[in-house]
C-alpha cells in the first residue's frame, strides 16, 4: 500500500501541471465579416486523442454554453442546427471547429476543450476572442499598377448589403 506522500508524489507525477505538456493551443483572436464562415484549428497532446473534444461560447470557462462535442450524435441537423461543427483528426491531434453564417451577436469568447473529468483533474482548454463585423473590408489595402493599366480592389461584405447598391455604409 502506498503511503501519503508517495501517493501525493504519484498524482504529482501523472497529473498536468502548468508549463507542462497537458494543453490545448489555437489561433490567436480573429475578425469574421458577418455572414463568412470560420474553421478553427484546436490543437491537442497525444495523451488526449481518446478523449472527448467541445466548443464552448462564454467569457468565463466553467460557464461557457456547449455548441458542439465530438461525442455528439451524427444525423440530419434541423435548420439552423448545423451551424457549429467539430471533426476530430486524432492521428494529427487536431480538432477543427466549423461555424458558418456568423452573425454579429455571435462575437464573444470561445474555448476549444477536452474533457479530461474526474474530481483531481480539470479541463484542458484554449480560448479566443472572435469579433463578427457587420460592414465592408477590403482584402489588401495597398494596391499597385503602371499608369495606364488597371488594378483590381477586391471588397468584401457582410450579406445584408448584398441587394443594396445604394448604401456606402
Amino acid at each position: 500500500m502506498m503511503t501519503p506522500p508517495l501517493l501525493f508524489l504519484a498524482f504529482l507525477l501523472l497529473s498536468c501541471l502548468p508549463g507542462s505538456l497537458c494543453r490545448v493551443t489555437t489561433v490567436g483572436d480573429l475578425s469574421i465579416l458577418e455572414g463568412r464562415s470560420v474553421m478553427i484549428p484546436c490543437h491537442y497532446e497525444p495523451q488526449y486523442t481518446s478523449y472527448v473534444k467541445y466548443w464552448c461560447r462564454g467569457r468565463v470557462k466553467d460557464l461557457c454554453t456547449s455548441l458542439a462535442r465530438s461525442d455528439a450524435p451524427r444525423g440530419p441537423a434541423a435548420p439552423g442546427e448545423d451551424k457549429v461543427a467539430i471533426f476530430d483528426d486524432p492521428v494529427q491531434q487536431v480538432f477543427t471547429v466549423t461555424m458558418t453564417d456568423l452573425q454579429e451577436e455571435e462575437t464573444g469568447w470561445y474555448w476549444c476543450g477536452v474533457e479530461v473529468g474526474g474530481v483531481w483533474s480539470a479541463d484542458v482548454t484554449a480560448s479566443l476572442h472572435i469579433n463578427v463585423i457587420h460592414g465592408m473590408s477590403v482584402v489588401n489595402s495597398v494596391l499597385s499598377g503602371e499608369e495606364g493599366t488597371s488594378v483590381t480592389a477586391q471588397c468584401l461584405y457582410s450579406q445584408g448589403y448584398r441587394y443594396d447598391w445604394r448604401s456606402p455604409l
